[in-house]
């Protein structure tokens, strides 16, 4: 039997917040019908093709304006608060993220790793240390970590120690073991699983 879940982290683009909608259409057309992009050797699921890592620049600085309060996330973080559930943020990205959030309507929590920032990023078990660090050393066994991504959130926080929640934006789970502890729809799902 698992021990009870005490904390949790997350994961922000696609996660926490949808791309705004001419992004994910420029998204969807780059990717193969909403899938992550063919494998290539040392590929880790990355969203955007070899060669266009100036349009993904691009895309970065271009969406984070486009982000805006979702309701369902404020209230999700609102009874996670009112049940004082540490929580925080585990990002691939850049100073950005930061704007993402202020116009999400997020106060930034005391546990924002940002890739770009930090040095490592997901699935490197270095940004998921810090993380559980940052929110005091909690036991990596007792939080949830809840992510879009197969590999980069729930693959690269299993083998972290952490339990998974994978958010399937409509996809079938097709990558293998480790498979995910939960699968939802959307983050307003995370405080059942704690059981508030």
């Amino acid at each position: 039997m698992s021990p009870p879940l005490k904390a949790v982290l997350f994961d922000l683009d696609k996660t926490l917040a949808d791309w705004p909608p001419f992004l994910q259409h420029i998204g969807l057309i780059l990717r193969n019908k909403g899938e992550d992009t063919p494998r290539m050797t040392g590929d880790q699921g990355g969203t955007f093709p070899r060669g266009l890592g100036w349009f993904e620049d691009w895309m970065r600085r271009t969406q984070a304006p486009g982000y805006s309060p979702e309701p369902r996330v404020l209230n999700m973080f609102d009874v996670l608060n009112g049940a004082e559930v540490p929580w925080g943020i585990v990002t691939n990205g850049t100073r950005w993220q930061h704007v993402k959030l202020r116009n999400m309507g997020v106060a930034e929590p005391e546990c924002l790793v940002i890739s770009k920032e930090f040095g490592h990023k997901k699935p490197e078990p270095e940004v998921f240390a810090e993380a559980l660090r940052l929110l005091g050393g909690v036991n990596p066994a007792e939080t949830l970590f809840v992510g879009d991504n197969p590999r980069m959130d729930i693959h690269g926080a299993a083998n972290a120690g952490l339990l998974t929640a994978w958010v399937r934006r409509g996809r079938t789970w097709k990558l293998g073991p480790p498979q995910p502890n939960f699968i939802i729809d959307h983050v307003e799902e995370v405080p059942a699983i704690l059981g508030l």
